[in-house]
């Protein structure tokens, strides 16, 4: 079968898995994970009858027994977030037009689960058997936060995984434009996590006397002076300084080089060699993303607020970043409370064992593709399983476009049908090269 055929193939399998909307509903939505569930049987004969399964709520957990107990995990979720606004296609329909699979879930993720699963399905009809334990760990609501009842079960059975590899990043274009071309961008670490709401109180009252700083007046200078005071000190960690070194390396001699290998070397001025993608990526960042105040157009409010969402980086915590952002609070009178939070992830490293398996794998897939370790902003189910497993990584298995990026949780979500084989492929490599262990 060639590749444009099994494209064909798997598509079809991954749009019967769109086909069932899984947007998590606590309480209403049991019986469409079931469906999912017998959807993947299936699509999976072997694998569900090979495997032992442990589900919890409806969470999947497939151990497919090796000959040691040295265990590998491979992640992807099951449930997908909403999908309003005006798609080109239905986003459950899972249609296939224009060399393309369009659909929610596509890139976030069950592409990324159909390709383990079907991998495992595929190296069980070779004849193939794992050296070690491969487990397949899918939850799902990893969209609205994610659980322990996996990682709570391995733990207790004393399972330690010497390798866990979720959804992540991509092969993509080189996150520094002036190198060109497309790097397969392996997350080690996740950024922490907070979202901190911002509130503003009195005096408010009758907008015929407004008054001076009211709350909303004293929100905005609070946003503006946050936005621009640069409150976060960039650095360079371990797994950033290996990226500029790798994309220096990819790049011809000169002064493009030499400015990526300064970075690398945080020689002095390093920071003004960024651009603001690149100082986002490496630093502490703060966006401003709810609001409210009053429910009528002619009252000031006694009350507003602003919700802001923080991605943590190494070397600072959430603790420090409260008490930072608290000192621009109490110059506006500005209550902060944290909603939720989670310090950032342990690196893991880019030179060590596990890092170089994941990378033979994507370089068998997409040869001469430069393999770029970098810290992941958005969160991911790998939070749960860090304190469990030392060599957490992550990574999508496909080829996307910088548009497609975009569309992940976002109208007309879609992938192209050609780098849908490479998924497959890159989970049978990464399988296959625990052989001789």
């Amino acid at each position: 079968m060639d590749k444009q055929e099994r494209a064909m193939g798997y598509a079809q399998g991954i749009s019967r898995m769109i086909q069932v909307n899984t947007v998590r509903c606590p309480g209403r939505d049991r019986e469409n994970f079931d469906r999912l569930h017998a959807v993947m049987e299936e699509l999976f004969p072997r694998t569900f009858r090979t495997c032992t399964r442990w589900d919890f709520e409806s969470s999947l957990l497939l151990r497919w027994q090796g000959r040691s107990r040295r265990a590998l995990v491979l992640m992807s979720h099951q449930d997908v977030v909403e999908a309003p606004g005006n798609w080109t296609y239905p986003p459950f329909s899972g249609t296939i037009a224009g060399g393309r699979l369009w659909g929610r879930g596509t890139l976030d993720v069950k592409g990324n689960l159909f390709s383990i699963l079907q991998a495992i399905e595929e190296l069980m009809a070779e004849g193939f058997g794992p050296p070690w334990d491969v487990y397949v760990a899918s939850s799902h609501e990893e969209e609205t936060g994610g659980n322990t009842l996996i990682v709570d079960f391995l733990r207790q059975q004393g399972v330690i995984p010497e390798l866990l590899v979720d959804e992540g990043s991509s092969v993509q274009p080189c996150p520094e434009p002036s190198v060109g071309g497309h790097a397969a961008m392996v997350a080690v670490a996740e950024k922490g996590y907070a979202d901190i709401r911002c509130v503003a109180g009195r005096p408010g009252g009758h907008d015929s006397i407004p008054g001076k700083w009211t709350p909303l007046p004293r929100l905005d200078a609070f946003m503006c002076e946050v936005e621009s005071a640069g409150l976060f000190p960039l650095r360079i960690d371990q797994a950033s300084a290996e990226m500029y070194r790798r994309m220096a390396a990819l790049t011809p001699e000169g002064s493009e080089r030499e400015r990526l290998a300064g970075i690398a070397s945080q020689q002095p001025g390093w920071q003004q060699l960024l651009g603001d993608r690149q100082r986002a990526m490496l630093g502490t960042t703060v966006a401003f993303t709810m609001a409210g105040g009053s429910q009528a157009a002619n009252v000031i409010p006694q009350e507003a607020y602003v919700t802001c969402n923080i991605r943590i980086a190494p070397g600072e915590t959430v603790d420090g970043t409260v008490k930072t952002l608290r000192t621009v609070a109490d110059r506006h009178q500005i209550e902060l409370e944290v909603l939720r939070s989670n310090e950032h992830s342990p690196v893991t490293d880019p030179a060590g064992a596990a890092f170089a398996r994941v990378e033979q794998a994507i370089q068998k897939v997409w040869p001469g593709v430069g393999v770029l370790p970098f810290l992941l902003s958005g969160g991911t189910d790998t939070k749960h399983f860090v304190d469990l497993c030392p060599n957490c990584l992550r990574f999508t298995a496909y080829r996307i476009s910088a548009e497609q990026q975009g569309l992940c949780h976002a109208v007309d979500e879609n992938v192209d049908l050609d780098t849908i084989p490479d998924g497959v492929d890159f989970f049978k490599c990464l399988i296959q090269e625990l052989e001789g262990e």
